[in-house]
């Protein structure tokens, strides 16, 4: 956890930067930003909203199907990444408008292809796609491969260690004129283009072997990194800190307060057993007494961190242990939003959708560009307006037409909140 030293320099360097601006009158901003770099997590959840109309943050809501063609058939694996530029669909890259545009990657286990059927990560820099799976692979500006690889399991790293023992790379991410990847829990490695190694950041101690326990469950919408203008962010939620990411390092920008009553325990990484223990219980019919149930429940997780120019957003939500298993509700996942302007961090379980004819608006994919995204999948769509008109009550005019642009069977739609200026 980042101590209280490290704390106030991130204070005190901000009120230098404010001193500076109010002392030059040219350099005075209308909007002055109350930042003192401390999101207040634990007063947002304690006082969470149950509701919020989307129209409080937002000026418009506009949908973009995502171009269904032959070449692009997408299936309910969802994994869905954006950067400033593009949109990726697993290996499908997409422009903001919706548009195809071309397929990364192939699977195979020659020269330019991978073993596994899906790209886990790409990257867009300097005018050049990277696929990272068992390999990174370069693309040009067009999807083709240029030849330039890299094979995890036969590159040595700065620690003269194989990658290839580094069995939880859980992010794949532009560091300015270089790329990083985060190996969970212990370092995240900065890697040059050429893919040389050039720099390390230890983020916990970790001495064990073998791979770190998963809390994202699979889920591709738990985040670590995120993009705000030319800047990528890092987030590991073991640890309270939002990093600015440069070439070599990285820098702390906002630091996430959470009780220790309601953090996520770094104790469960380092205490054996308690998933097998859990299991016996299960098979005897007496889960509830499992000591992973005591340690986690109730305790929450930020699955992403995305910065706007005035606000933070937080994807939140609270950990209960086997909720199927225990046949209890699915958590709801929050939005916590830190005001740039105010310095408030509040919390809200569901935005109203007052803007874009759907009941409710969830931003269940971040935010990128100044713009809140959530998807539909067209038959979902159809499913909505059948129940609202079963029910007698209107449909937008935009959702009708929505859906005379697409057909049932077709490629999810993006959902664009648009954040106000």
């Amino acid at each position: 956890m980042m101590d209280k030293a490290m704390r106030m320099i991130l204070i005190l360097g901000v009120m230098v930067l404010g001193f500076t601006a109010c002392s030059n009158k040219k350099t005075v901003d209308p909007n002055p930003v109350v930042r003192d770099n401390i999101i207040h997590l634990s007063t947002a959840i304690k006082n969470v909203r149950e509701e919020m109309m989307l129209s409080e943050l937002v000026d418009s809501v506009s949908y973009i199907p995502l171009e269904t063609n032959p070449n692009c058939m997408l299936g309910n694996y969802q994994r869905l990444t954006f950067s400033p530029q593009y949109i990726f669909y697993s290996n499908y890259c997409f422009d903001w408008n919706g548009q195809f545009l071309f397929r990364i990657g192939s699977q195979g286990q020659g020269a330019c292809e991978d073993i596994y059927v899906h790209v886990a990560d790409i990257v867009y820099l300097n005018n050049h796609f990277y696929g990272n799976a068992s390999k990174i692979i370069e693309y040009d500006d067009r999807g083709k491969c240029t030849g330039k690889e890299l094979s995890w399991y036969a590159q040595k790293t700065m620690d003269t260690a194989p990658v290839g023992r580094m069995v939880n790379k859980v992010c794949f991410a532009p560091a300015g004129e270089n790329l990083m990847f985060y190996n969970s829990p212990d370092t995240v490695y900065f890697i040059n283009t050429d893919y040389e190694f050039v720099a390390k950041r230890s983020m916990m101690p970790w001495g064990r072997k073998g791979g770190v326990p998963s809390m994202s469950g699979g889920d591709p919408r738990f985040k670590y990194t995120s993009y705000y203008k030319d800047t990528t962010l890092f987030y590991n939620f073991y640890t309270d800190t939002v990093f600015t990411v440069t070439p070599t390092s990285l820098i702390p920008r906002w630091v996430v307060e959470l009780d220790e009553e309601l953090r996520f325990p770094t104790r469960y990484l380092y205490e054996d057993g308690l998933l097998s223990e859990a299991f016996k219980c299960w098979e005897s019919g007496n889960l509830e007494n499992a000591k992973m149930i005591k340690l986690l429940d109730h305790k929450y997780i930020v699955s992403g961190v995305f910065e706007t120019e005035h606000f933070v957003f937080l994807s939140v939500y609270e950990y209960m242990a086997y909720w199927e298993l225990r046949k209890l509700p699915k958590p709801p996942l929050l939005t916590a939003i830190y005001n740039k302007r105010t310095g408030e961090t509040f919390a809200v379980k569901q935005f109203v959708d007052d803007l874009g004819g759907m009941k409710t608006f969830s931003p269940s994919w971040g935010a990128c560009n100044e713009k809140l995204l959530a998807t539909v999948w067209p038959y979902k769509l159809k499913e909505f307006i059948e129940e609202e008109q079963s029910a007698g009550r209107a449909v937008a005019p935009q959702i009708l037409n929505l859906m005379q642009r697409v057909r049932e069977d077709d490629n999810p739609v993006l959902i664009i909140a648009h954040l106000k200026k």
